[in-house]
């Protein structure tokens, strides 16, 4: 069963705990923010079969923002918009990157992990039910 909400915190819990391996914790935080968009998409509820299979790119930022689950959550689309910009340059494909690519230096990957806390900072509001 996809829990993408439960996977979300998973994976920012991990990268968070993997700072000192940016490149490791630069995947975390993007599958992380994937699996936000995924849980909204499917209004929190689990799934049996993937939501969405496109990884965290421009293909899934598109139909996050014509999901007929978010057309009555305008406002949640606007919010986690703000931080597609954090993963402009992520690739689901870098996990086989070396670790010294440029695509873990530090800016990006702080960029990345504030990206990926707003996003999960988003889940939980809506998980209270305040958005």
């Amino acid at each position: 069963m996809n829990d993408y909400a439960d996977a979300a915190e998973r994976h920012f819990m991990s990268a968070e705990a993997l700072t000192a391996h940016p490149a490791t914790a630069s995947h975390c935080y993007g599958i992380s923010s994937e699996c936000v968009l995924k849980a909204l998409m499917s209004n929190l509820q689990p799934q049996n079969f993937p939501i969405d299979k496109a990884h965290l790119n421009t293909q899934l930022w598109s139909n996050f923002e014509t999901s007929a689950a978010l057309n009555s959550h305008p406002t949640r689309v606007a919010m986690a918009k703000r931080f597609q910009t954090h993963f402009q340059q992520w690739t689901v494909h870098q996990r086989y990157f070396n670790s010294t690519d440029t695509a873990f230096d530090t800016a990006t990957v702080t960029r990345q992990q504030q990206g990926a806390k707003g996003l999960l900072s988003l889940l939980q509001q809506v998980q209270q039910g305040l958005i």
